[in-house]
């Protein structure tokens, strides 16, 4: 399995632990934007990307 598919995978885990703060304590309005889409493109931005040119420049 790639490095960049793995990543992707732990990030998913997270949004799913978001998720779930968000229906247990009831989140509303921008809380809820930064902790699906502000996680989900911060982190494909900052640490996938990264990760996936490492693997181009090696291969």
């Amino acid at each position: 399995m790639k490095k960049t598919t793995k990543l992707r995978l732990v990030g998913g885990v997270v949004l799913l632990f978001n998720l779930w703060l968000i229906g247990r304590y009831n989140l509303e309005g921008i809380p809820i934007l930064l902790l699906t889409f502000g996680f989900a493109a911060g982190y494909e931005y900052l640490v996938v990307r990264p990760a996936s040119r490492t693997t181009e420049k090696s291969e």
